[in-house]
């Protein structure tokens, strides 16, 4: 029975917080086990399906619980103890099969066992899961053996499995007895490549010399081999021998990896990826090695050469390895001095309940005092510590954070050691790498913009490490606290973006850390301090950009509220900006900096940080939301503002300031955007310009010429023409900028304002554009300014018929764009703002299509066959805006003047599309119909049943949009099914209704048309791909068996015609395919198509060759459509056992049997 408890668990997220699948788990590990027991199946070289399934699916397992490992830990030992137990055995096994020939066991059997393993190692830790490993003393001898025969077998055997028993042999190399009375010798150990001389060694050395054959091994194996080789190398029996001669190689094993393949070019030619290897393994395990020491007294002679080592250039392009150089430095430092005892650590740090909690001043001032003369016992301090402080001081100004992180770390475990003074002199270090190319100017504000972020992110990680380990005293804090604030509002721009958040995250924590210094002194400096941390925090909890810095603000708010009861309304705040609240950008930046401003401590910071910092950001959404939190903050405090701080922002915009200069070089489009829309709010308001007209022209000229995005510029730019009108030369400015002298989106933009000059032109200049611009973006900008100018035109009395009559043909021709380019089709931009404009164009004026139709009929016949084929657009915003447009042309022009063929298929595309809609779902904006056109299925089932109109000149565009549509995917099956759920409800053979009705348009009429189609120019139409696939999909779904056979010959002959003398693989292989399913019609189209694929098996193309055959295969041994009698199976086997795609002489036999067997056979059908 299930645990209640469990299963309630389990919805409270995500994260699991037990081991929800411990039963299935341990089910499959008890199947598993027992399959890979089975010792007749060792010989084998890979385990069962089903025992690698269960391995796979336990390993997906355990990989959901990387992020809380310990939920393993109830079952840990019951797991591993039951995989071991099959290693243990198999390892046992293996050992004593090398003594006996005739017995193989493979290599590689347990590799799912071994992988297994892996995977608990890398979610619990090998630290963890080795604590259930066998570790009896009968063990070494077969593990070591496995190993070394593994090593010989390197490419056969897994990396998991060696990386098992490393560090099942680092855990034996623990046992409390002397080595070498558990050796045997093993004589029979077979050889190693690179351990020619390994085989008269000691059992200990060679375990060694194998350690050091994994050391360059990438991945697992190197971090198992050096944690083998560190516990091995530090026992007492063979630490004094060992040691020293084991740190002797590593030192010569890096030197001579260091040394460059180009001597003569050092720098250039770097370190090869082997050599890094080498240098990574010496330095792993000398990491650990001098982790493991009890005492660096068997170091003193190698310490001169491993400071030469860890202070080389070579290594300067590897950031692992720098970062194991910073590891091993600060290990064999701390090896070298003694551990910090209670009186060093607490020297200043009195973690007493009457010290922390008291707030007497005169106790806070003697506690400050006992720290500055404050004195640690005497501590003898190796002279190479001060070069061993120099080189991780050093690594906090790398480029790399795991190297900075390292060498914080570093730093703060050494100043725990020492004496307090130099502990100090540590502190000042630190402090003086944030001073370092600093500027303070006289009001004592810091410039940061000739710093690097690599070298204070250093240093504050580094404050963070001291100060969490109470070594910032009372004087230091008060330096160092004003760099830290700095560091919270710390960016740099480069460029188009800015660096500094890591420092900003970084100057978090040490804030968060200062909050857990125990030191009583500590309270007082906070409170002298305590308003201008306070609202630094908070500032950047609600205005910084990342979100990781908000919330790290937060959380070192929450720690001073929490300890050191310093910050003002703290509770209050805290529960405003939590870890929630900061989360989410315009939330933090809008709601909760309005509440938090309500406190008066607060608000004038947090208005002075918005004005000072926030608002010259270079992200635009940052520049934005802190407008509107300017917004929502400048109400509760409006004197300060006014006075302080737009003073304040103006003498920033002239002043040479980074803001300034940012604004200068990246700022200029959007300060001109603002413009635009200043200066169409006051066109809109009718604000009188006066002489200030001609100076506002230039700025909307400027505006056009410099943004890229002018869409609501021309909006503002309209409003200007109507309330100010231009000037004749203005006029001409402007078109003077669409000329191709102009650059390219300068005259893009252009082309769009063109429609706001309706007043003082005509349309030709826009006509002309639609179809002859030399982009797509001036095509689909000329036919969204003509949709303009003809609107404003018409409201203000002066569109002509001659005018609208161009426009609208103009924006005919505009559907018919089907430009391709890179970027895909860059066409639809100009048929769909095409569609727009002709719909702003009818949609205000209800005899609009009535006009059209007198003055041009041919056009206006065209033109709703053009919409009509648009509505079975693949796009689905373009069936959307032509859906809207057919609507607005069936109920909102009037129809009664067309002619009659004409005015009967309007009447009955008005049936099909009802004017009152039901519900829509299409583009918001765009008025409803009944059913949604941006819904593919249901667009095509309706709009198919236009096929049913009397005209042909409607009928034939929208049977070609839907067989354009039908070859596309994912939008072909719905148009492809339309058409064949609409085939089926035509007559069989064009049946007549009346006497004197005419012919309903049958299931010939879609043949016919797909003939038609094929029957286009095949050197340019692109319909006749999208044919050829229609046409196969509606035969192999039975759509058009009702036709009358005489109509399916043509459609044959259309075929052939396109496939002579063909050489377009994939045309052709259409058309080879087209005719199997012709063959499937009747009899006669089987014996013509039959003859056709035969034809093609000669073919140059050897992929046609392949093709054809497998037509001809499916034809006639498949569906049997001509009656070979008895020579079935041999005409079978010819067509399925031929290489078609190959060039050979057993290809043309097999093609004139083929011949010989199947040309006979069609006579005898034709007869």
């Amino acid at each position: 029975m299930s645990d209640p408890v469990q299963n309630n668990a389990e919805d409270i997220g995500s994260v699991p917080s037990f081991f929800r699948e411990h039963g299935e788990f341990l089910q499959s590990l008890d199947e598993v086990a027992t399959s890979a027991s089975n010792v007749d199946s060792w010989a084998l070289p890979d385990a069962s399906e089903e025992e690698m399934r269960l391995i796979r699916e336990m390993k997906k397992t355990l990989d959901v619980y990387q992020e809380q490992p310990t939920c393993l830990d109830p079952y840990l030992e019951r797991i591993v103890s039951r995989l071991m137990a099959v290693v243990q055995e198999y390892v046992y096994a293996f050992h004593d099969s090398m003594e006996k020939p005739d017995s193989l066991i493979s290599v590689t059997r347990m590799d799912g066992i071994f992988d297994l393993l892996y995977t608990l190692c890398k979610v619990r830790g090998y630290k963890v899961v080795l604590r259930f490993f066998p570790h009896g003393v009968t063990d070494v001898e077969p593990v070591f053996a496995t190993l070394w025969r593994f090593s010989v077998d390197f490419e056969a055997s897994s990396w998991p499995a060696r990386y098992a028993l490393l560090i099942w042999l680092s855990l034996l190399a623990m046992i409390p007895f002397d080595i070498e009375t558990i050796d045997s010798g093993m004589t029979d150990l077979p050889a190693i490549a690179a351990l020619a001389t390994a085989t008269n060694m000691s059992l200990i050395k060679r375990w060694v010399e194998l350690g050091k054959l994994f050391l360059c091994k990438p991945g697992c194996e190197m971090e198992g081999a050096a944690v083998m080789l560190s516990r091995l190398l530090s026992r007492r029996d063979s630490a004094a021998i060992l040691q020293p001669e084991f740190i002797e190689w590593a030192a010569r094993e890096i030197t001579d990896a260091a040394r460059p393949v180009d001597s003569t070019n050092a720098i250039k030619s770097g370190l090869q990826i082997g050599s890094v290897l080498r240098i990574n393994g010496a330095l792993r395990v000398l990491c650990h090695l001098f982790s493991a020491m009890d005492s660096h007294t068997s170091l003193d002679a190698q310490i001169p050469l491993l400071l030469d080592i860890f202070q080389m250039d070579a290594f300067d392009q590897h950031s692992i390895t720098r970062k194991l150089i910073s590891k091993a430095v600060q290990r064999l430092a701390l090896l070298m001095l003694p551990a910090a005892n209670a009186e060093m650590g607490r020297a200043y740090a009195r973690p007493s309940l009457r010290a922390n909690l008291s707030n007497n001043a005169a106790y806070a001032s003697a506690s400050e005092r006992d720290d500055e003369a404050a004195e640690s016992p005497d501590v003898e301090v190796p002279l190479e510590m001060e070069a061993f402080v120099g080189i991780l001081l050093h690594k906090l100004h790398d480029k790399d954070t795991i190297v900075r992180w390292s060498a914080a770390k570093g730093i703060g475990r050494i100043s725990e050691r020492l004496p307090l003074a130099l502990a100090r002199e540590i502190v000042l270090a630190v402090g003086g790498i944030l001073k370092d190319e600093t500027l303070v100017d006289d009001k004592g504000l810091i410039d940061v913009a000739m710093t690097t972020e690599y070298s204070w992110h250093g240093a504050l990680l580094c404050l963070a490490e001291l100060s969490r380990r109470g070594m910032l005293y009372a004087p230091a804090l008060r330096q160092v606290v004003p760099w830290v604030v700095r560091g919270l509002t710390y960016e740099i721009q480069r460029g188009d973006y800015s660096v500094g958040s890591n420092v900003r995250d970084a100057a978090c924590y040490v804030m968060w850390s200062l909050a857990r210094i125990p030191n009583p002194s500590s309270r007082r400096v906070f409170a002298e301090m305590s308003t201008e941390m306070a609202t630094t925090l908070i500032s950047v909890a609600v205005f910084d950009r990342e979100s990781n810095v908000r919330r790290a603000a937060s959380a070192a708010f929450q720690e001073h509220v929490g300890r050191q009861s310093a910050f003002p309304h703290g509770i209050a705040v805290l529960q405003l900006a939590d870890f929630f609240s900061v989360g989410i950008m315009r939330n933090a930046f809008v709601v909760t900096s309005r509440k938090i401003a309500e406190f008066d401590e607060y608000r004038h910071p947090l208005l002075h940080h918005l004005c000072t910092v926030t608002v010259y950001h270079w992200d635009l959404k940052t520049r934005e939301l802190a407008v509107k939190a300017l917004r929502e903050l400048a109400p509760l405090s409006p004197e300060y503002v006014r006075t302080h701080l737009l003073p304040e922002i103006m003498v920033l915009e002239v002043a040479d300031s980074v803001p300034a200069r940012y604004i200068e070089d990246f700022g200029a489009s959007l300060t001109l955007a603002a413009l635009a829309t200043y200066m169409g709010n006051l066109s809109r308001a009718r604000w009188n310009v006066g002489d200030a007209q001609e100076k506002y022209f230039a700025l909307f000229e400027l505006a056009l010429i410099t943004c890229k995005t002018v869409d609501d510029i021309v909006v503002d730019f309209t409003s200007f023409v109507d309330a100010c009108s231009l000037t004749p030369d203005q006029r001409l400015r402007i078109v003077k900028h669409t000329q191709v002298a102009s650059s390219g989106t300068s005259r893009e933009s252009f082309v769009l304002a063109l429609g706001a000059l309706e007043k003082q032109s005509d349309p030709e200049l826009l006509c002309s554009l639609v179809t002859e611009g030399t982009t797509v973006e001036i095509r689909r900008n000329a036919a969204a300014a003509l949709g303009q100018f003809c609107t404003r035109a018409r409201d203000g009395g002066r569109l002509s018929i001659m005018w609208e009559h161009s426009a609208i043909s103009a924006l005919s021709r505009g559907l018919e764009d089907h430009s391709v380019d890179n970027r895909g089709d860059v066409g639809s931009w100009v048929r769909k703002q095409s569609l727009h404009s002709l719909a702003s164009i009818f949609a205000g004026d209800g005899q609009t299509f009535q006009r059209l139709n007198e003055c041009d009929d041919e056009l206006a016949i065209r033109l709703l066959g053009q919409i009509l084929c648009s509505t079975t657009e693949k796009i689905d915003r373009l069936r959307v805006a032509a859906g809207r447009m057919l609507e607005i042309l069936l109920h909102e022009q009037r129809v009664e003047a067309a002619d009659s063929r004409l005015r009967e298929g309007l009447v009955q595309l008005q049936r099909l599309v009802p004017a009152q809609p039901n519900n829509f779902s299409g583009d918001a904006g765009v008025k409803g119909s009944e059913f949604s056109w941006a819904d593919p299925e249901a667009a095509f089932t309706r709009i198919v049943q236009a096929l049913s109109v009397s005209d042909e000149r409607l009928r034939q565009p929208l049977f070609e949009g839907l067989v354009s549509t039908g070859s596309a995917e994912p939008l072909g099956k719905f148009a492809v099914g339309a058409v064949a759920a609409y085939a089926e409800t035509l007559p069989e053979t064009g049946a007549t209704v009346a006497a004197s009705a005419q012919p309903e348009w049958g299931v010939d009429g879609i043949v016919a048309e797909l003939t038609r189609l094929l029957l286009t120019d095949r050197q340019t139409s692109k319909i006749i791909n999208p044919a050829l696939i229609v046409a196969d999909q509606l035969i192999e779904q039975g759509a058009l068996l009702a036709a009358a056979p005489d109509s399916w010959i043509p459609l044959y002959r259309a075929t052939q015609r396109v496939a002579f003398k063909l050489r377009a693989p994939l045309r052709l292989s259409l058309c080879l395919k087209l005719y199997g399913s012709l063959a499937l019609v009747s009899e006669e189209l089987s014996r013509m198509a039959v003859g056709s694929l035969l034809a093609h098996m000669a073919h140059p193309v050897l992929r046609i060759r392949q093709t054809a055959a497998d037509q001809l295969f499916s034809a006639l041994c498949i569906h049997g459509v001509v009656d070979v009698g008895d020579d079935g199976d041999e005409i079978g086997r010819l067509v399925s056992e031929t290489e078609w795609a190959q060039e050979s002489a057993g290809v043309k036999d097999a093609r004139a049997q083929l011949t010989a067997l199947v040309r006979p056979r069609l006579a005898q059908d034709r007869n």
